[in-house]
């Protein structure tokens, strides 16, 4: 290129990427333009610059000024504008060509001519083009366009002379179609392309569509690029595109007299740069076959167009000119749509995008793993091509790329397309226009029709032994669950549906083998009564309603044969959790509309079996669950604590989902006053791993950890339920009460063979043809269940001895150990030793048992949470060999531990924190010390001010210590000890936190990566340390994740303006995070650990005077507004009296729920459809009715309505 070095490409798509590669080839600098939706595109990464458009996502790409006034600002030699959008827009390239800027592509004179069709096709008949019959010029009214079609014959197309595309095109059958499709071409020709002009042309309903590739230097030489077949098409967008022609290569003498015309009618008009009649940019197989890159044609034209010459030489166009094609090339378009609703476009998720690799295969994408569809653009994913020596190749690798392809999310048309491949007539080459209609494509797949309360996928065993923040996950009753997969013939941890309280609508477009197992529900077939724990086979056709749960229990599963296997694994598992958007079907419940693929071949012997109803495990309303002694029962709650929590008859609060069933009853009175270090109520602990199953008191609520709870964090946790009874987790639901069983390990294990010889008696049983009679009952709790001593919270511990710290070892259940350092404090000599003792654990000399059994690690400041398969290793075992690395790992407080320094951006204005606020103040708590100033609040717990918080981010250094609790979350510890601090967790904590806040708790900073729940302070605001798929710089697939353990963070100060353009530039992926390799000594830190300590003990005197004031005043706030709740409450005797009136109606809670929003006021009229309020309970958003901030009990009464 002499002069061509910057270029604005003005297209999104697979197109913005095609021009991106071919100018980087080039050494042509790219500016990508794109909106908002589309600010993780493929392009926006590609180019070398990228700036986002103003406005709407719907018009920003044909926002002239704007993108104009872009490409002038960053000195644009060209604009290129692929194809749609600007292409065709004559008006704006002849404000290119003013601003002296190179438009790529044809002239505006050109687009003119041609873009105005009734003129093009004037040209085309003077150029001696054969055209297909119709009007000359436009027709003005309607009875001028009758006695037109009329003239022509029916059937005749109405066409908008300005349209394109398909759009302003309708097709007419008779003289009354003919009166009514005028108004409308008329209509959409004036509204869509602001000219309503109509010309009419005879309609071909079997005809081939074939087009010829040119390219002219403007200067009067053009040359052709053979000819398309482009007959596939639905509605009238093409579908599948050959090079050469089948039917071209049947009548040879076609091609030559084709191109000729083509080439006539591009120099009769001094045409520049490439195209077909309808100025498409570029067309793949055209440049497989004849081996040309039209878009380097393209942009070496505007070269030439700067230098002054006017386009490229005539002579050495002619050279490039072609007699036939070389061998074949076939491309499919493939699109986001959904088969079932007549291909409608179907945005959404793509969570795996990985195409097949075949010989003379091409792929043109803007796609990859994480990107998303959006509802604004057109649905096409990517183009897929094949080049091979003979067209019969060319199908068969095509039929590879399709089949082999993995696209998952939202339908798309793969198999659809992959049918086309085996069409007879499509391999003969006998294929018209109308083809597509005589296609009888049947989709193997699952349609939603609705989808019930909360309808998600599952598998086992989910993701035990990923950690950093990507929980467990896997269905919440996996005994239930087990066993409908059997009854299919599934394996037992294959992927399937966990249906919670009401359950879903399903059409199947396939025949299916399925069962339902777990909680009763009204399940029909058609209408009539449907069997669970019953192996059914569905007709296509049929529809399976799954209602509301009639008895105990809250979840049930529904297992189909082969699972779903268009659904995307995510760090190997198929198992949704929606809190973060990980997993599933595009990482969220399913909805209605949504389409799942299932398998086409079923069992060839099929037998009904049916599970005997003994065997069915009892789902009852009161509970009991066995459980071990908690890490934290002895020391930090009281004997009588311990004894409430077993005596006490729990009550399941509508805070009950598979991140945390929250409980109602009596509070601890605990055996210390405050938490240290780790915060200021006694159940505040320094952040250490949560082992799931485990009783966790934030302040004084408990809450059981189930599958999605979170890996880390920094309350107590008490009592923890048996592995063996997690599948009772799953069928708990709001309003039932639970009761602990104590039990001790080797109860746990014993109980836990007994799951497990129930599970392999039944897998025995179905495959013998349902013979369940030597299947024992699955054993009944029972209060006197555990044998002998239930043991201690310390299994094992061992004094301090000189700079070896203390170690004691706490059990977590049957599951869990953690190995603890110190006393409770904050120092990051602990840490140093939990990196040891992990790195150690990791070692090739560790015993092979406990490597295979040893699942997954949580490394925090003091602590390292073992997640190891009990069933599998002795925890004798695992305690000798952890004594022994104890004994070896010595003294580490000299050792230096290589590390990076990170410098990140932050902001402490935020106007989504501070909405944050308002909604927790609106529908969680009112009032509070920290409220409505989270920054404040640590300040004036700390005896500082705002000022010199700020101060402490802008100057200090903090070590990242745990790296985890939801999808990464970052918690670091400052370095220098006196810019320590401390503060409450907030109580309640929060539903909502936006991504990126920094925030502060007990004695460490926080920063959240994604939007989540959380109780730390907010204090300000940076780039988020999380990136989903890996695909944003400084991120990878299998490290979603930023930080490590040790890694050393700073902060300077940006305005709030300026975070949100870095926020931007991270969500297109164009962030780069600074950092460098540097070594932290030990020895350096503890010197200055010693050299301070004289004047930390001032600042935390200070700091502790402050904290008891801010102690009193959160006592007496919370005081305050537990009596605010209690008396705003509507006297029950005043409801009953109200609704002795005739005229007065009650809208009813339909579950325990926590009242979000409340939308009327006393005195509204109400209508049919009017919501009255939104409730929330098990994380599932119920339409209702009542006060913000409240809660109400299934059957309570939200509202009282007196008729009008």
């Amino acid at each position: 290129m002499e002069k061509l070095k910057t270029l604005l490409v003005a297209n999104r798509g697979e197109i913005a990427v095609r021009i991106c590669k071919t100018a980087k080839k080039l050494n042509i600098k790219t500016i990508a333009i794109y909106s908002e939706a589309d600010a993780a595109s493929q392009h926006v990464r590609d180019a070398d610059e990228a700036v986002q458009l103003s406005g709407s996502n719907a018009t920003a790409y044909t926002d002239e000024d704007t993108i104009l006034q872009i490409a002038k600002e960053r000195k644009a030699d060209a604009i290129i504008p692929g194809n749609g959008f600007l292409s065709e827009n004559a008006h704006f390239a002849r404000l290119v060509e003013e601003a002296g800027i190179v438009w790529v592509g044809p002239s505006p004179a050109s687009i003119k001519a041609f873009g105005v069709k009734h003129v093009a096709r004037d040209l085309a008949e003077k150029a001696n083009v054969p055209i297909v019959p119709g009007t000359k010029g436009l027709v003005e009214d309607e009875e001028a366009a009758v006695k037109a079609s009329g003239d022509i014959g029916f059937p005749v197309m109405l066409k908008a002379t300005g349209g394109g595309g398909g759009m302003g095109l309708i097709t007419c059958n008779n003289v009354d179609e003919v009166r009514e499709g005028f108004k409308m071409v008329q209509s959409r020709g004036k509204t869509l392309f602001k000219n309503p002009g109509v010309f009419i042309e005879a309609f071909y309903l079997a005809s081939h569509h074939i087009e010829v590739q040119v390219f002219g230097n403007g200067r009067g030489q053009a040359i052709q690029f053979g000819e398309r077949e482009c007959s596939i098409q639905w509605r009238h967008q093409k579908v599948i595109e050959e090079c050469p022609s089948p039917f071209v290569e049947k009548h040879p003498e076609l091609r030559q007299k084709l191109g000729n015309s083509a080439v006539r009618l591009a120099e009769s008009i001094k045409y520049g740069s490439a195209g077909t009649i309808e100025y498409l940019v570029e067309h793949g197989v055209t440049e497989l076959c004849y081996d040309v890159n039209l878009v380097e044609l393209m942009l070496r034209q505007a070269d030439a167009q700067l230098v002054g010459k006017g386009g490229l030489d005539g002579n050495e166009l002619k050279k490039m000119q072609s007699t036939k094609p070389s061998g074949a090339a076939i491309e499919a378009r493939i699109y986001a749509e959904n088969p079932l609703k007549d291909y409608a476009p179907s945005p959404g998720l793509l969570q795996k995008v990985e195409w097949k690799d075949v010989p003379g295969g091409r792929i043109d994408t803007w796609v990859f793993s994480g990107s998303r569809v959006t509802p604004h653009y057109d649905p096409l994913i990517a183009k897929a091509m094949v080049h091979r020596h003979s067209r019969n190749e060319a199908i068969d690798g095509l039929k590879r790329v399709l089949t082999e392809s993995s696209v998952c999310g939202p339908p798309t048309n793969l198999e659809f397309l992959a049918e086309i491949m085996d069409n007879p007539n499509f391999k003969s080459g006998d294929t018209m226009t109308n083809f597509l209609q005589s296609i009888k494509y049947v989709s193997h797949a699952i349609d939603v029709i609705s989808a019930g309360a909360y309808t998600l996928i599952q598998d086992l065993p989910g993701r035990p032994s990923v950690g950093k923040g990507i929980p467990h996950s896997g269905p919440m009753d996996p005994l239930a669950f087990q066993i409908a997969n059997m009854l299919v013939g599934n394996p037992r941890g294959k992927e399937g549906l966990e249906i919670t309280l009401s359950g879903p609508e399903l059409r199947f477009v396939g025949p299916a083998v399925v069962a339902l197992c777990g909680a009763p529900m009204e399940t029909l077939l058609d209408g009539k009564e449907f069997p669970m724990w019953t192996r059914v086979k569905i007709k296509a056709g049929q529809r399976l309603k799954i209602g509301k749960t009639t008895g105990g229990g809250c979840r049930s599963y529904l297992a189909v044969y082969g699972g779903f296997p268009a659904v995307a694994k995510y760090f190997g598992s198929k198992s949704t959790l929606p809190l973060v958007a990980i997993g599933g079907y595009q990482g969220r419940a399913l909805a209605s509309g949504d389409l799942l693929q299932i398998v086409s071949a079923l069992p060839d012997n099929f037998e009904p079996t049916c599970l005997p109803e003994r065997h069915h495990p009892t789902y009852g309303s009161r509970w009991e669950i066995k459980a071990m002694v908690g890490p934290h029962d002895e020391g930090y709650f009281l004997p009588e604590d311990i004894e409430m929590i077993y005596n006490t008859e729990w009550k399941i609060s509508h805070n009950a989902s598979r991140s945390g069933i929250r409980l109602i009853g009596p509070v601890p009175k605990w055996a210390r006053e405050d938490g240290g270090e780790g915060g200021a109520h006694p159940s505040n602990l320094i952040e250490y791993g949560y082992p799931l199953g485990t009783l966790n008191w934030t302040g004084d609520d408990p809450c059981i950890f189930p599958v999605d709870a979170p890996n880390f964090g920094g309350f107590v946790s008490s009592t923890t339920i048996i592995r063996a009874e997690w599948w009772k987790l799953g069928q708990v639901k709001a309003g039932n009460t639970l009761k602990y069983v104590r039990a001790g390990l080797s109860d746990a294990l014993k109980k836990r063979r007994i799951v497990e010889k129930f599970l392999d008696g039944i897998e025995h049983g179905v495959r013998s043809g349902g013979k369940f009679d030597k299947v024992e009952r699955l054993q009944a709790c029972h209060v006197d269940f555990h044998e002998g001593d239930i043991g201690k919270a310390v299994i094992w511990e061992r004094e301090a001895n000189g700079n070896v710290p203390a170690v004691r070892y706490r059990q977590g259940g049957d599951d869990h150990l953690i190995v603890e350092y110190g006393h409770e404090s904050f120092d990051l000599n602990y840490r140093c030793r939990v990196t040891a003792l992990e790195k150690a654990l990791g070692s090739p000399s560790t015993p092979a048992n406990i490597k295979a059994s040893l699942l997954n690690t949580v490394g925090c400041c003091t602590t390292l949470l073992l997640y190891y398969d009990g069933f599998k290793l002795f925890r004798k075992d695992l305690v000798s060999h952890l004594q022994l690395l104890e004994f070896q790992l010595g003294d580490l407080r000299n050792s230096k531990v290589p590390t990076r320094l990170f410098k990140l951006p932050i902001t402490f204005e935020s106007k989504a924190q501070t909405k944050a606020t308002e909604r927790y103040m609106t529908n969680q708590r009112p009032h509070a010390p920290y409220l409505p100033d989270n920054l404040a609040f640590v300040a004036k717990n700390n005896a500082f001010t705002p000022e010199q918080l700020k101060r402490i981010y802008l100057t200090g250094q903090f070590m990242a210590v745990v790296v985890g609790f939801f999808c990464g979350n970052t918690v670091s510890l400052p370095v220098n000890p006196r810019q320590r601090m401390s503060c409450p967790k907030l109580n309640p904590s929060r539903v909502f936190t936006p991504e990126g806040t920094v925030s502060w708790d007990g004695s460490c900073m926080s920063i959240y990566p994604v939007d989540s729940p959380g109780g730390y302070q907010m204090t300000g605001r940076t780039v988020p340390c999380w990136d989903y798929y890996g695909y944003k710089k400084g991120f990878s697939a299998d490290r979603p994740w930023l930080f490590r353990d040790f890694d050393i963070l700073t902060y300077y100060q940006v305005s709030e303006k300026e975070m949100d353009g870095l926020l931007d530039r991270f969500r297109a992926g164009k962030y780069e995070f600074e950092y460098h390799d540097v070594e932290f000594d030990m020895g350096v830190h503890n010197r200055l650990l010693r050299e301070t300590m004289e004047g930390v003990n001032e600042i935390r005197k200070k700091q502790a005077i402050a904290q008891e004031e801010m102690i009193k005043a959160e006592k007496e706030s919370l005081e305050r507004w537990r009596k605010e709740k209690a008396g705003g409450q509507v006297d029950e005797s005043t409801v009953d009296k109200l609704l002795q009136d005739p005229n007065v109606l009650s809208v009813e809670a339909s579950v325990d729920a926590n009242v979000w929003k409340v939308e009327v006021r006393d005195g509204d009229e109400i209508k049919k459809g009017t919501v009255i309020a939104l409730l929330e309970a098990m994380k599932l958003e119920i339409v209702m009715l009542v006060k913000p901030g409240g809660t109400v009990q299934a059957g309570g009464h939200l509202a009282l309505l007196r008729k009008a």
